[in-house]
């Protein structure tokens, strides 16, 4: 897959970075670096207008950040873990629907199927769970490994990072999830169409859409099927989707947790 990053002169050395986790990780990614002169909208926009069809990574203020057009208008979309913080710090099962419906204790082990921006996963592993973060798509595994690399040079981050792996993956293959440890909750978050959504989707969730395909009925059924496999005994599955979107593989939850957005299934 080929991706084009742009920055400035200043910026080759975290190209460099990204480049060493690209072939670290085996992503198997095709990065070039174009050098511009200033990185502003209009030459990320000029930029984009004259390569089109490859996806693109802007280099801006020293963080990796995806690009997306919509209607003339430039999308710009980055991890940024360290907004999350006050978050993180504050997370429990009173002000965070995701830990009422998965219900972690400490120590617990939670396999993340489908991290995406890994959000959900550092609210699942502030509860002290270690959690494994598997993702299918190369730039954004990309982007994951570059930011726990990055949040990891501060200190208040470390303890929970050191709770977290992160995995280039396909969930649905079978012999890759042999590879990993049997958890006591897999936890799982795949993308949905956009009519599941009662309002517009966030310009986070429209740069995920364009890099993510919508699973098909039959991968549903594996997404439950690799789940369980990869369980302990008693353990559970937790599936978030859109308030009125239907089950995953239209299989009843034996319980859901639900606001007036989103739903948490549990099987």
């Amino acid at each position: 897959m080929n991706i084009n990053i742009i920055g400035t002169e200043q910026d080759k050395n975290l190209f460099n970075q990204l480049q060493f986790i690209n072939k670290t990780h085996i992503l198997s990614l095709n990065l070039s670096f174009f050098v511009l002169p200033k990185l502003n909208d209009k030459s990320i926009s000029s930029f984009v207008n004259d390569n089109i069809k490859t996806p693109l990574i802007a280099l801006i203020k020293n963080t990796p950040t995806l690009i997306k057009i919509d209607n003339n208008a430039i999308i710009k979309s980055s991890l940024n873990w360290q907004a999350l913080t006050g978050r993180i710090v504050t997370a429990g099962r009173k002000s965070e629907l995701i830990l009422q419906a998965c219900k972690l204790t400490p120590n617990m082990s939670v396999i993340d199927g489908t991290a995406g921006f890994g959000q959900d996963g550092l609210i699942l592993a502030s509860t002290g769970a270690n959690v494994i973060m598997i993702e299918h798509n190369p730039i954004i595994a990309m982007l994951l490994l570059y930011e726990h690399q990055m949040m990891n040079t501060n200190p208040n981050w470390q303890k929970l990072l050191s709770r977290i792996m992160i995995y280039h993956g396909n969930f649905l293959d079978a012999d890759f999830m042999a590879t990993l440890p049997k958890v006591d909750m897999a936890y799982l978050d795949p993308m949905f169409p956009y009519d599941s959504y009662s309002a517009k989707v966030g310009k986070t969730m429209q740069v995920l859409h364009e890099l993510a395909n919508t699973p098909s009925d039959d991968d549903e059924k594996l997404f439950l099927n690799i789940a369980d496999a990869q369980l302990k005994n008693n353990g559970k599955i937790i599936v978030k989707r859109p308030l009125s979107a239907p089950h995953l593989a239209n299989k009843t939850p034996m319980q859901s947790v639900a606001n007036d957005a989103i739903r948490f299934d549990r099987y």
